[in-house]
């Protein structure tokens, strides 16, 4: 017996035995069905996380039921998303008892902190963080110039100095992003559960993954760009000089700008390389295979100089037409002139980086899902045989400010 028909007479089996009403049979076992694909989806989006706070909404079920619905019912701004899996429960809570609800609201509880981020992206995690409250368009934060620097010092019985601003943020939106996975009746009737649970988590793998595209995508339409004479030889002493120097001597607008460089993030064709330039205190000989040994300076300049970040996605993304890019039906959806093998530079303290969340997505994306009103699993549903689970979600970045980043090109 497959699968399906094991949890389809399961609950038929509750409905003659009078504990859910006869005609929800169908309907709770393709919700049950539903609901671990969007478990599935949450545990490819947030990892392990969701894993621990599976086990700790376990826990707290069994020491203490009253507290865990409690806490349930004081977690539902973060399970707007999910009514319709939480329906299911209601109406089968005599019969079964999920800890998934209260472990995704834990969890995007969590995910809501600073510094988090749900794909192995850096530069994700250094983008500063802003809540949205509509698709207007959002003024980058930090490139405001105060006409002053400094405070006036003020003379004893002398008024005080008006300062002024000049705003030279750049404007952006957030912007919708989705994709949905439909669970046919064909698919039903061949008992592929376990199919579609793997899609799902690779769905929620995916929309991870597309935060980290947002960031990078800003900084390759945004970021300045500097060819290196000898660039095709990836982060150099010499190359990291070269950016080093840039960024340390700006004129922007008339005024001096100096910004430190303090972090590369590397495809990884150079990680290896950039670990060995950064960590080496003291320099070698070069030469003597065939010729005499050619001393050089003991001291590496660019020793602790920068702390270097493996991006992998960086480089797919660089690389890649529309086929690497959310926007799939824009032919110029790719970056000209970036090579897989370009490299970025960033001074972390002057944050340059932001990236802007509609309210409600600020911990992750939202499923949605798909149960027509009429369900007889025998045969379909009333219209196309079809259930689905919607991911959405909404978000968009920017480079606020271009004096404290750089590309580094290959060539």
């Amino acid at each position: 017996m497959s699968q399906v028909s094991k949890l389809r007479m399961g609950f038929r089996e509750a409905a003659i035995r009078g504990y859910i009403p006869e005609h929800l049979a169908d309907k709770l076992t393709m919700m049950t069905i539903l609901e671990a694909g969007i478990q599935a989806f949450h545990k490819g989006y947030f990892k392990d996380l969701l894993d621990q706070n599976l086990e700790k909404s376990r826990e707290q079920r069994i020491s203490n039921r009253e507290g865990w619905d409690m806490a349930l019912a004081a977690q539902d701004a973060l399970l707007d998303d999910i009514t319709g899996v939480r329906w299911a429960h209601r109406q089968t809570e005599t019969l079964t008892t999920s800890d998934f609800a209260l472990a995704l609201a834990y969890t995007r509880d969590a995910a809501q902190k600073p510094g988090y981020a749900p794909f192995e992206s850096e530069l994700l995690k250094v983008a500063r963080t802003r809540t949205v409250s509509n698709f207007k368009p959002i003024k980058a934060r930090g490139a405001t110039n105060l006409l002053h620097r400094f405070l006036a010092l003020r003379p004893e019985a002398t008024n005080v100095l008006y300062t002024g601003f000049i705003g030279q943020g750049e404007f952006y939106s957030v912007a919708n992003y989705e994709l949905a996975i439909a669970y046919t009746w064909e698919m039903y009737v061949n008992d592929e559960i376990g199919e579609f649970v793997d899609a799902m988590e690779e769905l929620g793998e995916a929309a991870a993954r597309t935060r980290a595209w947002s960031v990078i995508d800003a900084i390759a339409r945004m970021a300045p760009r500097v060819p290196l004479l000898d660039g095709e030889l990836g982060p150099t002493i010499q190359n990291i000089l070269a950016i080093q120097a840039d960024m340390a001597e700006q004129t922007v607008d008339g005024r001096f700008v100096a910004r430190t460089l303090t972090d590369l993030y590397l495809p990884a064709t150079w990680s290896s390389l950039a670990s060995v330039v950064l960590n080496s205190q003291q320099l070698g000989y070069t030469g003597g295979g065939s010729g005499p040994a050619v001393g050089q300076p003991t001291t590496n300049p660019v020793y602790k100089a920068a702390t270097p970040h493996s991006e992998p996605l960086m480089a797919e993304i660089f690389a890649a037409g529309p086929e690497g890019n959310p926007r799939y039906n824009d032919p110029a959806a790719g970056y000209a002139e970036l090579s897989p093998k370009d490299w970025v530079a960033l001074d972390r303290g002057a944050r340059p980086l932001e990236i802007s969340y509609l309210e409600g997505f600020q911990s992750g994306p939202k499923t949605y899902t798909k149960a027509p009103d009429v369900v007889e699993l025998n045969h379909g549903t009333f219209e196309n045989h079809t259930f689905a689970v919607k991911v959405g979600d909404v978000h968009g970045a920017t480079v606020a400010d271009k004096t404290a980043i750089r590309i580094a090109q290959a060539s």
